[in-house]
């Protein structure tokens, strides 16, 4: 059921983006549109940095919302928008949380609770003699 509905999500967003330009404008609509575009950019490259890396670590589920909400957002169609919108609440974030697949979860945390750790390699071309 759920395939269904993400392709039916194409037809929903054409249907709305007609509404809403019935109701606020083309123009106002394709501000929106692009607006919303820029924020998801911003979300998607705002935790790039490396100094960043030990937040991520230390709560990894609002960074992983965080990255999914800027993936709605920059998908044009006001069905995402929202959808990208209610992931930056941390109150629907937490109602969110307990719908994912259990093996999801548990992939997830191990790849948090692995240590960084540093293998040092000696590189030596073996086609040269």
């Amino acid at each position: 059921m759920n395939v269904k509905l993400i392709l039916l999500l194409p037809i929903f967003e054409i249907i709305t983006f007609v509404l809403f330009g019935d109701l606020l404008g083309f123009f106002q609509v394709i501000f929106l549109i692009f607006f919303t575009g820029i924020i998801g950019l911003y979300l998607l490259k705002s935790d790039l940095n490396i100094k960043n890396i030990s937040e991520i670590n230390a709560n990894p589920n609002k960074w992983l919302f965080k990255k999914i909400a800027g993936l709605c957002l920059i998908i044009p169609g006001f069905i995402t928008d929202i959808i990208g919108i209610s992931l930056l609440f941390n109150s629907l974030r937490k109602y969110l949380w307990r719908y994912i697949p259990s093996n999801l979860k548990q992939n997830f945390d191990k790849s948090k609770n692995q240590k960084n750790e540093i293998i040092d390699v000696d590189y030596r071309d073996l086609d040269e003699k």
